[in-house]
């Protein structure tokens, strides 16, 4: 007698109770992230806002101009006429770098800073050369030994003149700090030295005289000039144009010509 088959029982699905409960459930996180998302979208919206308002109250535009260490070779009015076209821009996009360029084209500066003032200024600082004395045909001396060309030059600006080859410019310096008080204590008025590519040094008094030292045993051949210029120069040097000291045992003077006699010929 055949076995009978053991019936074989189907799995039971779930309930349509069941299978609202999980879409209940779901549906409720999906609304409680679009509330969560919203909130921030809000919030973000709102900040947004405020910040605008905030940039828009510090957003200024550029007032005045403020300037720092301005002097006679570099003035206030100067400096606020090269950088006028910031004026009115907004404080934070004013392009600052570009300006100090411009201000830089000045050979007298040394360096410029440009810094934002709010609500509505831009501060200038400002460095410049301190001249010590002339170079050449149209270049100063700065203290610190540099040589600059500045295109304008104050007329009433009275500082010794100086040239030589390029990089002699301390030694010309110090030639000349040494000199102008000996020649000073006998009343003859230093105003220049020149040194040549040779070495040879020329030195220009003030009465328009100069004065030929040569190159070698400079302090003996104007000692010797000095031991005898009260009883033969002095008060006379007016009519002076040179005085040679390439001598072995004196000096030669060339004298200028009466202006009678330049009229004559």
């Amino acid at each position: 007698m055949a076995a009978r088959r053991k019936s074989q029982a189907r799995p039971r699905g779930p309930s349509w109770r069941e299978r609202f409960a999980v879409f209940a459930a779901r549906l409720r996180q999906v609304l409680r992230w679009t509330l969560t998302l919203s909130l921030w979208i809000g919030f973000l919206a709102a900040l947004a806002l405020v910040g605008q308002r905030v940039w828009l109250k510090l957003d200024a535009p550029v007032a005045s101009i403020a300037v720092d260490g301005a002097n006679r070779f570099v003035s206030a009015a100067e400096v606020r006429a090269k950088i006028a076209p910031l004026v009115g821009q907004s404080i934070w996009e004013a392009d600052l770098e570009h300006m100090r360029e411009r201000l830089l084209e000045n050979r007298w500066l040394t360096r410029v800073d440009l810094s934002r003032q709010w609500p509505g200024q831009v501060r200038v600082e400002l460095a410049t050369h301190r001249p010590l004395a002339r170079w050449g045909e149209d270049a100063l001396m700065s203290r610190t030994g540099e040589v600059f060309r500045p295109t304008r030059v104050p007329v009433d600006l009275d500082l010794p003149a100086l040239a030589g080859p390029p990089d002699s410019q301390w030694s010309v310096w110090e030639r000349y700090s040494s000199l102008q008080p000996v020649l000073a204590q006998a009343g003859l008025d230093l105003v220049g030295v020149e040194l040549s590519s040779r070495g040879a040094l020329l030195l220009r008094l003030a009465s328009g005289a100069e004065i030929r030292a040569g190159r070698q045993s400079l302090e003996v051949r104007l000692q010797r000039l000095l031991d005898v210029y009260p009883d033969t120069l002095a008060g006379r040097m007016q009519e002076v144009r040179s005085i040679d000291l390439r001598y072995s045992n004196g000096f030669a003077v060339a004298w200028r010509e009466p202006p009678g006699k330049q009229e004559q010929e």
